[in-house]
């Protein structure tokens, strides 16, 4: 291996690096989705199991307005701002699959992170030898004289 191929070896280095980066923090975006929906689901499990009470919802700015528990039915996001009326028992079920299909996709980014930190290991490993021969052929040159 030559210096041009010691360098390009680095560069690829830093983009496993980024690339790790990246799926660590989409990891972490999804973990926070996963807890909104653990509460969501909570919220609506408390809720369904209500009977004719009295609640406050919050508008915003500290403000709370009172509002009577009836029909036991929500709207839940299908996507794009498009909304569908369902029975609480079916949201908490369409937010359970959410929940399995976003664990899903945790489990494949921590193994595309675990195969990329293998790469990088490997390739740092063999960088750590080439420099090392660098360093002492560089070293073998200077004792040498021109």
């Amino acid at each position: 291996m030559n210096e041009r191929d010691f360098e390009k070896g680095l560069a690829t280095l830093e983009v496993l690096k980024a690339q790790i980066l990246n799926l660590e923090k989409q990891i972490e975006t999804l973990n926070i989705s996963i807890q909104e929906h653990l509460k969501a689901i909570e919220t609506l499990e408390n809720y369904a199991s209500m009977s004719d009470d009295e609640i406050l919802v919050p508008v915003g700015a500290g403000v709370f307005i009172s509002a009577k528990v009836e029909g036991k039915k929500g709207l839940i996001t299908i996507g794009n701002d498009i909304y569908v009326d369902l029975e609480i028992s079916a949201i908490i079920d369409k937010l359970k699959n959410r929940i399995r299909d976003l664990e899903d996709l945790m489990k494949k980014l921590s193994e595309d992170i675990t195969a990329l930190q293998q790469k990088y290991a490997s390739l740092s490993a063999k960088l750590e030898e080439e420099y090392a021969k660098i360093m002492q052929q560089r070293g073998a040159q200077d004792v040498q004289g021109p």
